[in-house]
């Protein structure tokens, strides 16, 4: 649909033949009403008042309404593409946003906006906010209300009365995005990805636009890249290495990960490499799964597990495992809870808050010396 596409009627409806002043007005206010406070935009509609009433003398607002009649007017919506399709919405009249993805409130929290309501994937922590994000929380005032359990409560969202909704990172089907594009605007995952496995840039710059902070989703980006780079050049040793992720499930079975998805991604922006076969056996799935006796496969130059503290005590139990190189050279970093979080997440925030911390373990790991510390 072409953003140019309303009648004289329409313009005359929509305020398109106002006083010049109070269009004057309008056109500034709208890109400032989100942010900025009433007693600001108060100063600024008044002096836009005194600049636009000494440069058009009375006589001309209705010539000039009569001219615009006869052109164009651009809409104040926008259209943005996703997996699910295409949504039009006015990134200047959104105040209220839930999230019903699992990771979008830190997005959210990046660009300086306080969702209303989230979407708890686990953790139990308040609002639903990971320890890496809970400063960037209170910088914006969010107290979201949060949605518990792991589908998406539709009930839960149209009770929330939100002008966006957030769907980038979750547990979406077709059915239940019609159902919530009926209570307002959703923007689902970023489209030509598999499932989860968008960059957490692409879906930042989409959550931008959607709420017309692409600025500030380009500084973000920005910022966190130029963190990457340091911590590269502080260890440059890591440029190269082979080294993955890897979970180790209750039925005893390894789990890997492409090469350029979840936690993999900022090993690879660190110059870690996960081996190209992983994403064949991956497939169309977001993970393969083999048996405790292929730790061969996961034999590298460094290993990055998230598991938990009893996990652990297992895995360094089976002698698949200590007989692994990895195992003999303590080539393992085994992930703090709070580093299995934001790795898990992968959202800008917990990405920003584990570049130094992870840096200096996988460093710690690469030296191949099992006397080496790694915590």
């Amino acid at each position: 649909m072409s953003r140019f596409h309303w009648t004289a009627g329409d313009m005359l409806a929509r305020g398109a033949c106002l006083p010049p002043v109070d269009r004057a007005v309008k056109r500034l206010t709208r890109g400032v009403a989100a942010s900025s406070p009433r007693s600001t935009q108060r100063g600024i509609r008044k002096a836009e008042i005194n600049r636009t009433e000494t440069a058009m003398p009375r006589p001309l607002p209705m010539l000039a309404c009569l001219a615009a009649l006869a052109l164009p007017v651009e809409a104040d919506e926008i259209s943005l593409r996703h997996s699910f399709g295409e949504t039009r919405l006015d990134p200047d009249s959104i105040r209220r946003i839930v999230s019903v993805g699992y990771h979008e409130q830190d997005f959210l929290y990046a660009l300086g906006l306080a969702p209303v309501g989230v979407h708890e994937w686990f953790g139990g922590h308040p609002h639903a906010t990971g320890p890496w994000a809970e400063e960037a929380r209170q910088a914006v005032g969010a107290e979201p209300e949060v949605q518990h359990g792991f589908e998406i409560d539709v009930e839960w969202v149209w009770g929330m009365e939100p002008d966006l909704i957030l769907a980038t990172f979750a547990p979406l089907d077709a059915q239940t995005y019609a159902r919530l594009s009926e209570i307002a605007p959703v923007i689902g995952p970023p489209e030509g990805y598999s499932p989860w496995g968008a960059p957490w840039e692409t879906e930042l710059r989409l959550i931008g636009q959607a709420t017309g902070r692409e600025d500030r989703a380009e500084a973000v980006i920005e910022r966190i890249d130029g963190k990457i780079a340091a911590a590269l050049e502080a260890h440059p040793q890591l440029r190269g290495l082979s080294g993955t992720s890897a979970y180790f499930n209750s039925n005893g079975q390894i789990a890997g990960f492409r090469g350029m998805e979840g936690a993999n991604r900022l090993l690879g922006a660190l110059g870690i490499r996960t081996p190209a076969a992983f994403d064949e056996m991956v497939g169309e799935s977001d993970r393969f799964h083999v048996s405790a006796e292929r730790f061969d496969l996961f034999d590298l130059d460094v290993i990055l597990w998230l598991v938990d503290p009893p996990t652990r005590q297992t895995i360094e139990a089976l002698p698949a495992w200590r007989n692994t190189r990895a195992a003999r050279e303590g080539r393992a970093v085994w992930a703090s809870p709070a580093m299995m979080g934001a790795m898990s997440f992968q959202s800008p925030l917990s990405i920003e808050w584990a570049i130094e911390p992870l840096t200096r373990l996988l460093a710690a790991a690469a030296d191949g010396d099992p006397a080496t510390e790694v915590q």
